[in-house]
């Protein structure tokens, strides 16, 4: 502490020195710029009124000098006296007109005769030839001369005179010039509003003075002023210091006109009186500053003090604190640690368990099929019951691991009010008949018919709710209910709420139901099943829509889930009774061709095999048989030879892309009047304005289905070309109609009767199982894990594969087909995207199996050289080859490669690569 006092006392002398220096600095370039400006300012004044005299003189001397030539010209053309007079009048009335009273008129001497231009007769003693201006002005030699001050003989002031000699040197004219105009520029002299000025001449008179009383007086002459004239005349032009009546003082001189002297005398206490008070100003300032700095200095000080005490002791506070803040850092890695390995625990037991359950339930189904023993169909009921259970128990924990992650994503896409409901309640209405519940449905006719959003999801969120309000609920009703609530901006406000007259929920454990993996009342529920994981999907879920669930509940009475959820609309006409918009819909739906192209122009490029096999395949249904390429440059070179009506054109291929083709035929012009349509298996949403901004007229998603292929045949193909046939189901053709039966030369491709596969669609129930596919590229009715499960109301349906018998003429097939069903392939989904032709998907299948050993290679290869673009292309064929074939697990492991080269993650690439690579040979080798 003594030392910051020892500092402070340093720094304040310091800083009193370097402001004493600051002064003393100051006051010298104060005095010294003052003294050189006070200069500057005393010779400009000088200057100005110089000009301003010589100014007022050389306007008489002009105006002589022209009367003086015209008198002179006159005297020499022998003009008489009078005319010579009567011209002098004139000029002297003119000038008084133009100037001031000053000016009193012009007179002269010609031929030795007065003239007087103002009328003035002079006495009779009265010779103008020996008065000084006449003397003064003829020793000029007809120079314009200005005579010194004299008394006026006509009106007895002292005035000077302006006189020029003519050529004859004895005759001359004069101009009189009363002293007024120069006594008022005299009397006004002054420095900074100080001081005084007056003109003398050369022999000491003074013409001018700003005392009147000293005009006329001899300064040459006076003692007193000797000393000071004298100065004068050596000076000039410039300034001198000297002492006047016991006074310093500066005295400022200019010459005027060679004759006069200006002289400005300025006391130096006066000249120097703004300087000296800014010197004063400029100490005290500085004083006052140095006052404020010291002042700040002991303020700074004290707080210094005060902080530095505080400082210590907020710094005992960050040490505790940082200590406290490792020991949660450390807690909190180990609780993340801990919650991630339960994650990831939880996500791989489920996927392990997943797959032998699928087989469980695959075979199990087919025991449900083919068993005609009563007491081996009611084993196998329970066995599907209870893995149908399990399956979605194991599901929910995915679903949780996959939010927990952050992996969870919403992808909207158009879907039928009718259909969704429908499906709900479909799968929700067995479970309440089993338990003898109601299950009511209420529907607001006035919600829009087609919406926009991630129905998987939605439906999802509302299983949920009806599964626990149907699991605790004994007696009574489920009320599941739609409301409209209005549309604003294209979106309408659905209010959904699941009803029940169940056991309820106390109001304390409210809160409790979104805690993951807790059950509210455990001891009065425990033999209900489940994971406590249900609504906590649901919040989830629900957040990610913008919305969130509310609960009304009375303990013993019953609950209200409700939630608002804002939807897209798509049509937004009303879709009044559901039921009955539901069966129309379904009964507009048929998968058999009802028009024919056969004169239709189609070119149709995909790098990938397969791909163009399946595309083209299902053009032939149409009697289309399309030109085939398989890169961008083919593509250009067709369409340089010949005109198409379509050109089907693939995004992803190597070396050049759809979008990069499509600018290379732009460019050349050879689009003209022909609809390109992308092919893609990145079907996300506002893909189509996407495709369409950059040229293209619409878009197909891979793998193409029958009915958007002939929607797109509909809308861009000429209406001259389309030929409109009855719609006949394959099970429904006769001997003559089915194409397979054609000649050999008929160009209409074989089409193979109804499969004997008939694996129906699934509930929405195993829909909802796993709901963490990829919608886009799925349909969303689809479940790889779910294929052989059959709904309850299913089971006498036929069988999905019978065993061969003499009369069957597919059993080979049929066998093949349940030998891929084994592998975990979806035949039903690969089926329909080969337009139900099961030797044309066998076909598929092999070429699968061929190619795969080509494209791992190049896998590996691209991975090795670290050209993720090319492993984007090839892996995207394999997503979208796998998905036509229904590999389900392989499309979505290939899918995240895929996402993982485009955002050029190289490090998840490398860590799942060869899992992905091994699942691929083994498949491709079982399809082999």
């Amino acid at each position: 502490m003594r030392r910051s006092r020892k500092n402070l006392i340093i720094t304040l002398t310091f800083t009193f020195i370097l402001m004493t220096l600051l002064v003393i600095f100051t006051a010298k370039v104060v005095f010294r710029t003052a003294f050189s400006s006070v200069q500057e300012l005393g010779d400009d004044k000088t200057t100005a009124i110089t000009a301003d005299l010589e100014n007022y003189l050389e306007t008489a001397k002009s105006v002589l000098w022209l009367t003086a030539d015209t008198v002179d010209h006159m005297v020499e053309k022998g003009a008489s006296i009078d005319e010579i007079i009567e011209y002098i009048t004139k000029e002297s009335t003119h000038t008084e007109e133009r100037f001031d009273e000053s000016y009193t008129g012009i007179y002269g001497v010609i031929h030795g005769t007065y003239v007087d231009g103002v009328g003035w007769v002079p006495p009779a003693d009265y010779d103008p030839t020996k008065r000084d201006w006449y003397l003064t002005t003829v020793a000029g030699k007809g120079d314009v001369v200005i005579v010194s001050p004299y008394v006026d003989a006509q009106t007895g002031s002292v005035i000077i005179s302006v006189g020029r000699a003519l050529s004859d040197n004895r005759n001359a004219l004069a101009l009189d010039l009363t002293l007024d105009g120069v006594q008022e520029i005299v009397e006004k002299i002054q420095i900074n509003g100080y001081g005084y000025g007056y003109i003398v001449n050369q022999d000491g008179m003074v013409i001018a003075h700003h005392d009147r009383t000293e005009n006329g007086k001899n300064y040459a002459e006076m003692p007193e002023h000797r000393e000071l004239f004298q100065k004068v005349l050596e000076t000039d032009k410039g300034n001198f210091d000297t002492e006047l009546n016991g006074e310093k003082c500066t005295v400022f001189v200019d010459e005027v006109m060679d004759q006069w002297h200006l002289v400005i005398v300025t006391k130096n206490s006066e000249l120097f009186k703004a300087p000296t008070y800014l010197l004063f100003i400029s100490i005290l300032i500085n004083l006052v500053v140095f006052l404020l700095i010291s002042v700040f200095y002991l303020v700074g000080y004290s707080s210094e003090r005060k902080f530095s005490a505080r400082m210590e002791e907020m710094k005992e506070n960050e040490r505790k604190k940082d200590y406290e803040a490792r020991v949660l850092k450390l807690e909190k890695s180990a609780a993340d640690s801990a919650n991630k390995a339960k994650s990831d625990f939880l996500a791989d037991m489920s996927h392990e368990i997943r797959t032998p359950i699928n087989a469980v339930l695959g075979m199990n189904e087919m025991i449900l099929h083919e068993s005609k023993e009563p007491s081996t169909l009611e084993y196998a009921s329970n066995i599907k019951s209870a893995g149908t259970t399990l399956l979605s128990i194991i599901n929910s924990i995915l679903d949780f691991s996959k939010i927990e992650e952050g992996k969870m994503s919403l992808v909207p896409v158009e879907f039928r009010t009718a259909d969704l409901i429908t499906e709900l309640e479909n799968s929700i209405s067995g479970r309440a008949r089993e338990k003898g519940l109601e299950f009511r449905v209420e529907v607001d006719e006035s919600t829009p018919s087609i919406l926009l959003g991630d129905d998987v999801r939605i439906s999802q969120v509302i299983m949920n709710l009806l599964t626990n309000a149907v699991k605790y609920t004994e007696k009574g009703y489920i009320l599941f209910s739609v409301k409209n609530l209005g549309i604003t901006d294209d979106k309408v406000r659905l209010l959904i709420s699941v009803k029940d007259t169940g056991i309820g929920i106390h109001k304390e454990d409210i809160n409790r139901l979104a805690v993951s993996f807790e059950r509210v009342d455990e001891k009065k529920n425990r033999h209900i099943e489940g994971t406590g994981l249900g609504i906590s999907i649901v919040t989830n879920l629900l957040t990610m829509m913008g919305s969130a669930l509310k609960v009304t509940s009375e303990y013993g009475v019953g609950s209200d889930f409700s939630f608002e959820l804002p939807v897209e609309v798509v049509d937004d006409s009303p879709v009044g009774d559901y039921k009955k918009a539901q069966k129309a819909h379904a009964g507009n739906e048929d998968d058999s061709v009802a028009m024919r192209a056969p004169r239709a122009r189609i070119l149709l490029t995909d790098d990938n095999e397969m791909n163009r096999k399946v595309a083209s395949n299902l053009l032939k249904l149409f009697r289309i048989r399309p030109v085939l390429c398989s890169s961008g440059e083919e593509t250009i070179q067709k369409m340089q030879q010949n005109t198409y009506d379509i050109l089907f054109l693939d995004h992803m291929m190597p070396e050049m892309d759809g979008i990069e083709t499509l600018d290379r035929l732009q460019q050349s012009s050879l689009i003209k009047g022909t609809k390109v349509i992308a092919l893609t298996a990145n079907a996300v949403v506002g893909a189509r304005e996407q495709y369409m901004s950059v040229g293209f007229d619409d878009y197909l998603s891979k793998p193409i289905s029958l009915q958007d292929l002939e929607k797109a045949l509909r809308k861009y193909l000429p209406a001259d070309v389309i030929e409109e046939v009855e719609a006949v189901k394959p099970a429904e053709e006769t001997p003559t109609d089915n194409p397979s039966r054609n000649t050999a030369d008929d160009d209409t491709p074989e089409k193979m009767e109804s499969p004997a596969v008939d694996l129906s669609e699934n509930t929405l129930e195993s829909r909802t199982k796993d709901f963490s596919e990829d919608i886009l590229e799925f349909p969303a009715e689809d479940h790889s894990e779910d294929i052989l499960e059959f709904p309850a109301e299913n089971v006498d349906a036929p069988l999905s594969w019978e065993e061969p018998s003499a009369s069957s003429e597919d059993t080979a097939s049929d066998k093949k087909l349940a030998e891929c069903v084994k592998m975990g392939l979806d035949v039903k989904r690969g089926l329909t995207y080969c337009g139900d032709s099961k030797e044309f998907y066998l076909e598929i299948l092999h070429d699968y199996g061929e190619s795969a050993a080509e494209k791992s290679d190049q896998l590996n290869r691209f991975l090795k050289d670290g050209n993720l673009k090319d492993y984007e292309v090839v892996i995207h064929s394999i997503k979208s080859s796998s998905k036509t074939i229904g590999a389900r697990e392989l499309f979505e492991k290939a899918r995240d490669l895929e996402d993982a080269a485009v955002k050029e993650d190289l490090d998840y690439i490398r860590a799942n690569h060869e899992e992905f690579m091994t699942a691929y040979r083994e498949l491709a080798d079982q399809l082999g």
